[in-house]
């Protein structure tokens, strides 16, 4: 009998599905015990056999001259569009890919990185601890599949990733005859649809639906490739010349998790906005409405949900309060615009959910990366209520010209595999949604992470104060910290209390740039103290310096719980990367967001409850909340796939 391929680890997987099924019931039931299934089928054992046999290869691959090498890339890319790259020419197209990160850029890499790759080739999430290499591995699995002809698209999270990883990646796919492009912010449009017809294009999510939005306002309403193919044909080539994206064939996801799951919700959305809002005074006269009215007496707030209800009183206490002519005189408009002016005010805190810039402007933050969304705006007048709550020029309404969500962009690429550092938490979702396989790879070296048991306050200036005292103790020994925290605000009151100790600090407040890359960078080194939001700079390796792992390793501080314990495990993942030493430990309070959201009537009982049976509790109740939430938006999104025109 012979060895089992690549092909053979998914007997009955459909990797060229990314759409779920529209199933309801005992159909439902039954899909979801499949993907059960296929996310603890015992595959990695076969997965290590198809690495060792690409291994073993190495020899043989390795002794090529220049030009045989060469011969050997040419033929496996013309059985790669033949689509004839299978079993044995895939282990050995594999082989050569290893070959090429050698020659291109010194790398040999690891068998767990070939198994990530071969899992991502397969349509599966390869899920890889922080520090395994991702980035060269996403361009393994990007070069078997560009050899086909058609783009690749690898999606990661910011610009200065993009630019960074098609740069550095570039030696390797000159060595395989593949040409890479990326798109940023700052590309050309002229230069764009050059950009996008290279065999591997590295891109951010953003950029890439907001050109596909505009190519399909530009063609009207062409929804998929044939239709978008039969309109160029009768535009006798004058569509093909106006559209920037040629089409959605392969993707890998970088950061699967948060992309495909966290800010799926997040629809983008292609607007045009006049420069003036001639409505700027009608959100003023509804926050000082919203000033007049009493909390649980005209209103009450639900902050899990960050929404505001009037009571019958508040409803009667408007209608005396407003006008009783024009735009007021509606019902409906004023409840609605109240409403929204409650919310901005008792629901969203400055420096947490959103900040205001040096122009006066509002700029959302993004609660999963702790990133900056620069061009983005809350939707309905919350973005306008926000605007005159901290008195700043209010921005006109937009008028939306496309709307389209990452969950239905990405499902509708025919082939898609990603990686990131956690996905298993998410398997039953990744599954029902977009039908793609969790595959856990195991570290290169076996991790020697010590967790810390967690501390707990009651109050928030008794945390803070505790995590200021262990970074001090940490510094003294010249210990690296790197302190995470949930906001912008949190981060600005560790660096004060550091500021008032003495101590030199780094502050990352979702800058999103190459000083942050480089600032995170530096956090391994000896005495260095870096205060950091959430996920400020992700992608970017904490290497130890020299004599700082005889000291311990890094130490991770997280200062609050998030919502979902893959975005803890995501933070405490950058402390012993490779099979460095490291620690991490959390600290939370009583007064926290997660408990006061999702915990409010036990977060009192913590000392009886235990800190950690507490997190897991308003934990589980804030990722019901957000599946619930995205299960929404993914049934409205299924409607308009079959009831509208794009």
């Amino acid at each position: 009998m012979s060895d089992l391929t690549t092909h053979d680890l998914f007997p009955v997987f459909d990797a060229r599905r990314v759409k779920a099924p529209d199933l309801k019931g005992l159909d439902a039931y039954v899909n979801g015990v499949v993907g059960f299934v296929k996310n603890r089928r015992p595959v990695l054992k076969k997965i290590m056999a198809e690495a060792a046999r690409i291994e073993a290869m190495e020899p043989e691959i390795h002794n090529l001259s220049s030009s045989a090498f060469r011969q050997a890339v040419a033929e496996m890319r013309d059985l790669a569009r033949l689509n004839k790259l299978k079993g044995d020419a895939l282990d050995r197209g594999m082989a050569i890919v290893r070959e090429g990160a050698f020659r291109g850029k010194g790398l040999r890499p690891y068998p767990v990185q070939i198994m990530g790759a071969l899992a991502m080739t397969q349509g599966a999430i390869a899920e890889m601890a922080t520090g395994e290499g991702k980035t060269l591995t996403a361009s393994l699995a990007a070069s078997l599949w560009g050899w086909g002809g058609k783009p690749v698209h690898v999606i990661t999270v910011n610009d200065y990733l993009v630019s960074r990883d098609a740069e550095e990646m570039r030696p390797v796919y000159d060595m395989l005859g593949v040409s890479v492009g990326h798109v940023t912010h700052e590309t050309d449009s002229g230069d764009r649809p050059n950009q996008y017809r290279r065999d591997v294009v590295y891109i951010t999510s953003k950029e890439l639906v907001a050109d596909f939005l505009r190519d399909q306002i530009a063609m009207g309403t062409l929804r998929n490739a044939t239709q978008t193919s039969i309109g160029q044909m009768m535009r006798a080539g004058q569509g093909a010349a106006r559209v920037t994206v040629p089409g959605l064939f392969r993707v890998i996801v970088d950061e699967a998790d948060s992309l495909l799951i966290d800010e799926a919700v997040t629809p983008l959305i292609i607007s045009n906005s006049p420069q003036s809002e001639p409505n700027s005074e009608i959100y003023r006269q509804a926050d000082a409405l919203a000033q007049a009215m009493e909390l649980n007496k005209d209103f009450t707030i639900d902050r899990t949900v960050r929404s505001a209800d009037l009571t019958e009183r508040g409803k009667h206490a408007l209608y005396t309060l407003s006008s009783d002519s024009g735009f007021w005189k509606g019902e409906r408009r004023r409840e609605e615009l109240v409403t929204q002016a409650l919310v901005a005010r008792h629901c969203f805190i400055r420096d947490e959910q959103y900040l205001v810039t040096p122009d006066q402007k509002v700029q959302i933050i993004d609660e999963f990366t702790g990133r900056v969304m620069a061009d983005r705006s809350w939707r309905h007048g919350l973005h306008q209520a926000i605007e005159v709550k901290e008195d700043v020029p209010v921005t006109a309404d937009k008028e939306n010209l496309a709307r389209l969500s990452f969950q239905r962009f990405f499902r509708q690429y025919p082939i898609m595999g990603g990686m990131t550092g956690t996905a298993w938490e998410a398997n039953s979702e990744l599954w029902q949604i977009y039908q793609r396989p969790v595959i856990r790879i195991p570290t290169n070296k076996p991790c020697i992470r010590e967790m810390l048991p967690t501390q707990m306050f009651d109050t928030t200036a008794e945390k803070y104060d505790a995590v200021v005292t262990l970074a001090l103790e940490l510094n003294e020994k010249q210990i690296p910290v790197l302190i995470g925290t949930r906001s912008v605000l949190a981060s600005d009151e560790v660096s004060k209390r550091l500021a008032a100790a003495g101590r030199v600090h780094r502050v990352l407040n979702a800058a999103q740039n190459e000083q942050e890359a480089a600032i995170v960078a530096e956090a391994g080194t000896p005495g260095k103290i870096t205060v950091a939001t959430n996920m400020a700079g992700r992608g970017t390796d904490i290497k130890l310096s020299k004599g700082v792992a005889d000291l311990g390793g890094l130490f991770v501080l997280s200062t609050e719980p998030h919502g979902s314990y893959r975005v803890d495990r995501q933070l405490y993942g950058r402390a012993a990367r490779q099979g460095d030493p490291g620690r991490a430990q959390l600290f939370v309070s009583a007064e926290d967001d997660l408990f006061l959201r999702h915990a409010a009537h036990i977060r009192k009982y913590w000392r009886k409850i235990g800190p950690d049976r507490l997190i897991k509790i308003a934990q589980a109740r804030a990722e019901r909340i957000a599946r619930f939430n995205r299960k929404q938006v993914l049934k409205a999104d299924d409607w308009m796939d079959q009831s509208i025109p794009f």
